[in-house]
């Protein structure tokens, strides 16, 4: 702990002192004095300890007083308390430029009563600094048994920072590093109305993981005491509460990772260590894919989802694979939910993940996802294999970009599985075949606009946002489309055979990426 003196002003209360007289710098009579020394030379450089009263008859500049100007601008810059002098033998009055000086840095120049022995102030000051200091040692003791039996005994964060916002007769919360509340004191407390909080890392192993904000403009010496020791304790309740999210992460991780592995353990067993580790298998479960050129960025994946969790009151998970996030959303449980006639879920969790992704400001913007469908906790592994492959899809059709629920190209994955390879590639070239070499020679996107304008129900508008072009340049390829294959694009039987002849190139014809 940081040692912390007696502030000035209150030095000058004691008797011995009360005729001293402060010359200048009177607004820097709250700094702390920790120790006192005598000078015994004009040359500073070097020997300046933080917190000192200074004191000297001004006998080694008793020729050169103007060096007194040096002199207060290095106790200064040493972060010294003051420089207390006896004018009387050896100068004739301080120089004015002394006293602007000290005015300038708030560096109280103090002048000392001639008839006071040098070890009688000394003695006094010491007496004081030291009495100030136990106090201060006594009060971070009782502070710190206090906190620490709280977290000994598992009373839990939300009480110590409580006793913290008692201590310090303040508004007080603990935040993450993205500015999440994790618990504040009064409960509910908007840290982000204070107008100018003071506030101070929290660290566990060297690192900062939370901040400690306090609604105060400023702290005395026994608040920042506690302040000290608070900081210590809720490092303490962090890293132990960070272990045990740690630990149930690496259970629930262990036991998903099972799930998605068939064979699927038998519908009870699933059902009670679901219900262990706090998987409620009353809800269902939908899967997400996010992927990019690297995964997602860890911190900030949870941050997202401690955002829902709080405000639907479930407890998502997330897995995290090479350049890969898999998340693992609950709907409410049963009892709970609000779904409609058309058991339409209460989370609207594509909607959400669309906006993350869409996000121009948001970290996830220009990753890709694919989500299945709703899947009890037993058939997870169902509802991963759908998201992957409306990530796989979409990549093929489109190219990827924001969110695409299997639900909307489900028939195009049974397509996929499904189709004669030989009979579609055959009618692919006669139909297609010379749009597709007029592409590899030109280096054109003829089957690409022919495909969003067949997707998009023939609108120009959307193949144009698709192929980011204008939509002039939609209606000019179409038109040479026509030239080149004659395809009536008005004609419902056209249009049916070209989209699937598309599908299948898309799906069968390009190289496995998943």
């Amino acid at each position: 702990m940081k040692t912390t003196g007696i502030m000035l002003r209150e030095l000058l209360q004691i008797p011995l002192l009360q005729s001293a007289r402060v010359i200048s710098g009177e607004r820097g009579l709250e700094r702390a004095v920790q120790c006192i020394d005598i000078m015994e030379t004009p040359d500073l450089e070097g020997g300046i300890r933080e917190g000192v009263l200074l004191m000297t008859t001004a006998y080694p500049i008793r020729h050169e007083p103007e060096r007194l100007v040096d002199m207060i601008i290095a106790l200064s810059k040493g972060k010294a308390a003051a420089l207390a002098i006896k004018p009387a033998h050896f100068l004739q009055g301080i120089p004015e430029a002394a006293i602007q000086v000290s005015e300038q840095y708030g560096l109280p120049l103090i002048e000392l009563p001639p008839d006071i022995p040098y070890t009688e102030i000394t003695q006094a000051v010491m007496e004081q600094v030291l009495d100030r200091q136990a106090s201060i040692l006594r009060r971070s003791d009782e502070v710190y048994r206090k906190l620490t039996m709280m977290v000994l005994e598992n009373i839990g964060i939300q009480a110590v920072n409580d006793h913290v916002s008692e201590l310090l007769k303040a508004p007080v919360a603990v935040i993450d590093n993205t500015g999440v509340t994790i618990v504040s004191s009064p409960a509910g407390w908007d840290y982000r109305q204070a107008s100018d909080p003071l506030s101070w890392n929290i660290n566990v192993d060297r690192r900062s993981v939370a901040r400690l904000i306090v609604d105060k403009e400023k702290l005395d010496t026994m608040e920042e005491v506690g302040v000290e020791q608070a900081r210590l304790v809720l490092a303490l309740e962090l890293m132990r509460n960070r272990i045990i999210e740690d630990t149930e992460s690496r259970l629930r991780g262990n036991f998903i990772d099972e799930l998605m592995t068939p064979p699927v353990p038998p519908r009870s067993e699933v059902e009670q260590r679901g219900r262990q580790l706090g998987m409620n298998p009353a809800q269902q479960w939908e899967i997400v894919v996010i992927e990019g050129q690297t995964a997602p960025e860890e911190e900030w994946m949870n941050h997202l989802l401690a955002i829902e969790a709080e405000k639907y009151g479930v407890r998502p998970h997330i897995e995290f694979r090479s350049n890969r996030a898999i998340l693992f959303l609950p709907t409410p449980p049963a009892e709970q939910e609000q779904a409609n006639v058309d058991g339409e879920q209460e989370i609207p969790w594509d909607t959400i993940v669309a906006g993350w992704l869409n996000d121009r400001e948001g970290r996830l913007h220009g990753y890709r996802a694919g989500i299945g469908r709703p899947k009890w906790l037993w058939d997870i592994h169902h509802g991963y294999s759908e998201a992957r492959s409306a990530l796989t899809i979409s990549r093929r059709l489109s190219g990827g970009g924001s969110l695409t629920a299997y639900q909307d190209v489900e028939i195009y994955h049974l397509l996929r599985g499904s189709v004669d390879e030989r009979g579609f590639g055959e009618l692919f070239d006669r139909k297609l075949g010379r749009l597709k070499q007029y592409d590899e020679e030109h280096h054109s996107e003829l089957l690409r606009t022919l495909f969003f304008y067949l997707d998009s129900r023939g609108s120009l508008m959307d193949t144009a946002s698709q192929l980011f072009i204008h939509r002039n340049s939609v209606k000019y390829r179409l038109d040479r489309i026509r030239e080149m294959t004659g395809i009536d694009l008005n004609d419902p039987h056209e249009q049916f055979i070209m989209h699937m002849c598309l599908i299948y190139y898309y799906l069968m014809e390009h190289p496995e990426d998943e």
